[in-house]
């Protein structure tokens, strides 16, 4: 099975990174594109995409035009203001081309990983609505979400139910 990992975050051994290593220790066949690293450009509401295009030609253009080629579509993401990384969203605006596109998507699995860290209240409940909302333009259909939350406090090592939950899926991504 061959699994997309979005990576979220600008940490290359953060908190989120701490987890796609894991993933990619257990030799699952996988491409990884990162929201801060990659050379792409946010939608513009150009409406081109209305006409099954876009005006970019970048690096998620790349991504999309092999999009039928993974099972799995994996989104690890640290929280800012409970919500996915501002650079995460800019690259999930790009998925509006999907949203009117009217070619059928081969239908993929989806994980969620969302990583929160502060002293305040963390809820994760939004940003898991605007990351499946991506995901559903995408024809993916979310089977696992893992939370690892107050890592100001706990490193993710020691979050027993994350690691436990990313085992789980870590064997439905192989």
């Amino acid at each position: 099975m061959k699994t997309l990992i979005i990576n979220g975050s600008p940490r290359k051994d953060g908190d989120t990174a701490y987890f796609i290593k894991k993933i990619i220790k257990e030799k699952c066949n996988c491409d990884i594109i990162n929201a801060y690293y990659a050379d792409f450009s946010p939608c513009i509401d150009c409406r081109q995409c209305k006409n099954g295009q876009c005006i970019y030609n970048d690096e998620i253009t790349n991504v999309f035009n092999k999009i039928d080629d993974y099972d799995n579509i994996f989104v690890a993401t640290p929280l800012y203001f409970n919500q996915p990384t501002g650079m995460l969203m800019a690259m999930m605006s790009r998925t509006q081309l999907f949203f009117n596109s009217k070619k059928k998507l081969k239908p993929k699995n989806g994980y969620i990983l969302v990583v929160g860290g502060g002293d305040s209240v963390v809820n994760s409940a939004d940003a898991e609505k605007t990351i499946r909302i991506m995901l559903m333009g995408l024809n993916v259909k979310v089977k696992g979400y893992v939370r690892c939350l107050h890592t100001s406090n706990i490193k993710p090592c020691n979050d027993k139910e994350a690691n436990n939950e990313i085992d789980v899926i870590i064997k439905k991504l192989l």
